[in-house]
């Protein structure tokens, strides 16, 4: 008996082209897709099955089954995330990208922000291979997006993303993954900021903060773990005449999600929930330099301008313990600025091109 391993799969997405329109497809090519490495991930067909098992047929059992709706969930994630897969997955989630060249060098800026309220999310193809069996997934948009790491460790990437059910099977040469180094928290600097001072610059600059009129709280050494989820609640759009796959998925109301843990240092963050202060965050990971003679560097900075704390930072830890902290913070709109700020660079020109 031939047997089929786990680590004998591909996946490619179209990370650098989108759909003209949507369920269109994408030509995979190496201009348009890019092969993923270093990763897990669960492809599902959640259809619908419909059987008559609840009517009148004059059987004690069902005499007949069909398929209904064919619905395809792609769930991705990557342990130790590159900066490649954030600008992808992140622009095709929150929707909104402005890409900058570094001069003319082959260093880019990737800002990424929700799209407005009333514009579409773009859609992409995907083609995943595994046992044998290839199947190329078309209509596929971004549901959530969520940005993790713990002290010691790497930033991890998580996606859900959710196609309109056509899936075909496929014979499509996989292309080239773009090599990158992971994103090391070691060298990932934190700072937070209350009140008034908060000031969130136009233009990011990379190893320095960017939240504050002043001089923000410096928490690279009591931050344990952090966590950033951005979802779209996706809702599919089936129609009529669709014949049985989605025809769009629409965003519902959007929401962002932030935890994080710090070491316990007194009683300074309890008296942020106590006043019910505004506050905002910043991570900033820079590492090597790009390309030479350039300034950006490989890297990527994730802003929240403004939230709450709902939930008293009590200290926590057993006897033999360090004393932490956990925050469970509400998102919200500053009324300026978008809910969350994501920048990536790297050394790929765009993503998610027309």
């Amino acid at each position: 008996m031939i047997t089929f391993k786990g680590w004998a799969q591909d996946l490619m997405l179209s990370l650098f082209k989108r759909e003209a329109t949507y369920n269109a497809g994408v030509t995979m090519s190496s201009t348009n897709a890019c092969l993923m490495r270093g990763y897990e991930v669960s492809v599902d067909w959640d259809d619908e099955v419909v059987t008559d098992k609840g009517e009148i047929t004059g059987s004690e059992f069902g005499t007949d089954q069909e398929l209904n709706t064919q619905r395809v969930k792609i769930t991705y994630k990557e342990p130790r995330a590159k900066p490649n897969t954030l600008a992808g997955l992140g622009a095709l989630v929150l929707g909104s990208i402005t890409t900058t060249q570094d001069g003319a060098l082959t260093a880019y800026r990737h800002r990424i922000t929700p799209v407005a309220a009333g514009s579409e999310l773009r859609s992409i193809q995907a083609e995943h291979r595994a046992g044998g069996v290839q199947y190329a997934y078309r209509g596929i948009k971004g549901n959530t997006l969520k940005i993790a790491g713990e002290a010691g460790g790497y930033a991890s990437v998580e996606a859900e993303l959710i196609g309109s059910g056509t899936r075909t099977s496929s014979a499509t040469s996989f292309v080239s993954a773009i090599s990158e180094s992971w994103l090391r928290l070691a060298i990932c600097r934190v700072w937070l900021e209350t009140g008034t001072a908060i000031s969130i610059s136009p233009t990011l600059t990379q190893e320095a903060q960017n939240i504050s009129t002043g001089t923000p709280v410096d928490l690279r050494v009591r931050l344990k773990s952090f966590e950033w989820t951005y979802n779209n609640n996706i809702d599919a759009q089936l129609g009529f005449g669709g014949t049985g796959v989605a025809q769009d998925l629409d965003y519902g109301r959007r929401s962002v999600d932030l935890k994080f843990s710090l070491l316990f240092a007194g009683a300074t963050e309890l008296t942020y929930f106590l006043e019910q202060r505004p506050v905002a965050i910043e991570f900033d990971l820079a590492g090597a330099t790009i390309a030479t003679g350039g300034t950006l560097r490989f890297g990527f900075q994730l802003i929240v301008p403004r939230f709450k704390i709902k939930k008293a930072p009590l200290p926590v830890g057993g006897v033999g313990d360090i004393l932490s902290c956990d925050f469970e913070c509400d998102v919200q709109s500053d009324g300026t600025n978008p809910v969350s700020i994501l920048e990536a660079y790297n050394a790929r020109s765009g993503y998610i091109l027309a």
